[in-house]
């Protein structure tokens, strides 16, 4: 029996990340047999050159060859949807997106969507991400949009995100909950924000690891999974 609906998770952006996002989902999905799950296929393309260098740094090697391969790739088995499991990807969601018919779940989007069910008076919202997520903007447009104040972290902050996101979880494979959790805390204690969005797939796995901390976060990653089992629901629903 051929799959009639499933859809295509392209990640290894990085791989822990991706292996969160597969465990959540699964967690979250209601279940009461193996065939209660969703179908769908894991694209781990762990070798996808990095987003943040290519963004600052236009002569770093080009990401997007790839990801364009694998949405090519993918498409030809027309899965009902794709989820592209890294922000700062994000950056060449347009691109990704006009190189097939079918829809590619907008992480940044949702995620900017999320905030007023976490934290419906906020007014200012704090950011935590990578250097290129950070510096490209890639929030801003949306946040200003829906009449968010956006409040960037300090350089000082920036530096431990990114020690947090590739020293300790990409590269050491683990997460270091106390430097999560005191960068939480100080963009909402000490940089005034309402809410602090995890803009980073490697700050979800964080938060899965240590999910300690007292202050409200919208976590980019958990809003995604929480996106694809309401489109797969729909469309498992929907099978002839």
């Amino acid at each position: 029996m051929k799959m009639k609906h499933f859809f295509t998770v392209l990640g290894g952006m990085g791989t822990l990340a991706t292996e969160s996002y597969v465990r959540l989902l699964d967690q979250r999905t209601p279940t009461h047999a193996d065939q209660d799950y969703y179908d769908y296929i894991v694209v781990n393309h762990a070798t996808v050159p990095d987003r943040t260098s290519w963004i600052l740094d236009h002569r770093k090697e080009d990401p997007r060859p790839a990801l364009l391969e694998d949405i090519r790739q993918q498409s030809l088995l027309k899965p009902d949807f794709f989820v592209l499991i890294c922000n700062t990807a994000h950056y060449f969601y347009d691109e990704l997106q006009a190189a097939t018919s079918i829809p590619i779940l907008n992480m940044i989007e949702e995620t900017v969507k999320e905030i007023k069910h976490v934290t419906p008076q906020a007014k200012r919202v704090g950011l935590l991400a990578t250097p290129g997520t950070i510096q490209s903007g890639l929030y801003d447009g949306y946040l200003t949009k829906a009449g968010y104040e956006i409040v960037k972290p300090t350089p000082e902050l920036l530096a431990a995100t990114e020690s947090l996101i590739y020293d300790d979880i990409k590269q050491a494979g683990h997460s270091d909950g106390a430097k999560y959790h005191r960068l939480v805390q100080a963009m909402i204690e000490e940089q005034g924000a309402d809410v602090v969005i995890l803009g980073c797939t490697e700050l979800s796995y964080a938060e899965e690891m240590d999910p300690e901390t007292e202050f409200p976060v919208v976590d980019s990653q958990s809003t995604i999974i929480d996106r694809t089992i309401e489109l797969a629901k729909r469309q498992k629903l929907g099978q002839d």
